[in-house]
């Protein structure tokens, strides 16, 4: 491979990394985002439940179970912290899109002489990630290929996961080495 190739593959698999990790910190930041404002939906629609059936002086089942779940979901979105981790995934999503504009505002040349130092931030950015979720970064990968390449060329180089690993890719670190 001549040196002028091996830049542009070299070029192109960061440009793709970069890509790939604002996906997969994209949908992170939206999931514990719309986590986030379900749990105080919860809060606030099983709370006034609770204080109504106070107020109306009726069964204390539903007062009960009403008061159970405000406090269950209120415990679960503190001890997850789902609004900081929200803005963690968005902090680090606008430090690789950052990295991406810097790439993109370079020509050819000057990209190449500086590939070592985007490298050196992308490092610095993955020691303040949390750990990865497999297959969330299979579906943020999915991605990239599907907006980089023609429906059929991007068909073959997909990774296939199972609905149910897709459907809770937020929730569990799955195993993806067959896909």
């Amino acid at each position: 491979m001549n040196e002028t190739a091996q830049q542009e593959t070299e070029t192109h698999e960061l440009g793709f990394y970069v890509q790939r990790n604002i996906r997969y910190h994209m949908r992170r930041g939206a999931f514990f985002l719309r986590w986030g404002r379900f749990t105080a939906f919860v809060g606030v629609v099983f709370g006034s439940a609770t204080v109504t059936s106070l107020v109306a002086s009726s069964n204390a089942y539903l007062i009960g179970a009403s008061a159970l779940i405000v406090t269950l979901a209120s415990a679960v979105d503190l001890v997850v912290g789902t609004g900081q981790r929200a803005w963690l995934h968005n902090d680090l999503r606008k430090r690789y899109l950052d990295i991406e504009a810097a790439m993109l505002a370079d020509d050819q040349q000057a990209l190449m002489s500086k590939i070592r130092h985007y490298r050196s931030q992308i490092r610095r950015i993955e020691a303040d990630e949390p750990p990865t979720l497999s297959a969330l970064e299979v579906l943020a990968r999915n991605d990239v290929i599907r907006s980089m390449y023609p429906k059929d060329q991007a068909d073959k180089h997909v990774s296939k996961l199972g609905w149910f690993k897709r459907t809770s890719a937020q929730w569990f670190d799955w195993d993806t080495s067959e896909a």
